[in-house]
């Protein structure tokens, strides 16, 4: 006798479906054959009936949409696995449920939700069965936030007396790991490092780091000349001249070429929420969605 065949990635992620409904005691019919469509996976006695597609072959946007519009006609949600990015499908949206199947290490196969979630297939099922993955228009942070802040040196430009500064190196995230990253302008208060939160972070930083000896200037309003009015600034700690926000920024792409050892980590809590319009289809951790 010779040996048994292996089983394809297709009929793998097929079984898994199917498992994925036995366990939650729902109904699965496999290579269902409907109006124009024949799904890999139907799932037809729940709320609003789903139909899995195994997409492992490359395929065109426009043929997705087209095949996808025959089960919105029919009132099912198609829900599409696929092995290759789509061309030309440059952000999420509400009509294509679009996910990525990979098999890892041990040969398990797991989904990815862009570069925010990475998950085993079976759980990842379960949850969109369950409605625990939905679209949402915007992502809104998540109350608790992991920061990294990077100080560096600044000369005073008048008094010359060495400063620090700093930047924060990463940006906000959402429940569901969506990046947020808050609108800032030059000259106009509104960076992140002047965030109350960043402040006290920072500040608290330099408390607790005598040996390094951070001098870290009061961050408040000063007046510009160079455009004539007051912003939210660093300053010198010493004669409390205005850091224009030119400088600064010059200073920090220049330190993103080279290693900091002045770098720090820590946690905040916004006191206010930062909500950017990023189409997405939501998974969050402790189940409550950017659109809650």
């Amino acid at each position: 006798m010779g040996e048994p065949k292996s089983i394809s990635k297709h009929s793998r992620i097929q079984h898994e479906i199917v498992s994925a409904c036995n366990d939650l005691g729902i109904k699965a019919i496999q290579e269902f054959t409907g109006n124009g469509w024949r799904a890999d996976v139907f799932i037809p006695d729940i709320n609003i009936p789903i139909a899995f597609e195994i997409q492992l072959s490359q395929q065109s946007l426009n043929k997705t949409l087209e095949r996808q519009s025959k089960y919105i006609k029919d009132g099912i949600l198609g829900c599409w696995l696929f092995q290759k990015p789509i061309p030309k499908l440059i952000e999420e949206r509400p009509d294509l449920p679009v996910f990525f199947v990979d098999e890892k290490e041990e040969a398990k196969l797991i989904v990815s939700l862009a570069d925010r979630r990475h998950v085993i297939l079976h759980e990842f099922l379960e949850s969109f069965i369950k409605g625990k993955i939905r679209f949402n228009k915007r992502a809104i942070t998540k109350r608790t936030q992991h920061i990294k802040l990077v100080f560096l040196e600044m000369e005073c430009w008048k008094c010359h007396e060495m400063n620090h500064i700093y930047y924060v190196d990463n940006p906000f995230y959402s429940a569901c790991n969506v990046e947020i990253q808050p609108d800032e302008a030059m000259w106009e208060s509104n960076s992140i490092a002047y965030h109350p939160e960043i402040v006290a972070l920072a500040e608290s930083i330099v408390k607790n780091t005598n040996h390094i000896n951070l001098k870290l200037g009061p961050i408040k309003k000063r007046y510009s000349n160079t455009i004539q009015q007051s912003y939210t600034s660093f300053g010198c700690c010493k004669c409390d001249s205005i850091f224009g926000d030119w400088y600064i920024m010059e200073a920090v792409i220049d330190s993103r070429y080279e290693p900091n050892p002045l770098t720090f980590v820590g946690d905040i809590e916004l006191h206010e929420d930062v909500i950017l319009n990023i189409p997405h289809w939501c998974y969050p951790d402790n189940h409550k969605f950017c659109d809650d």
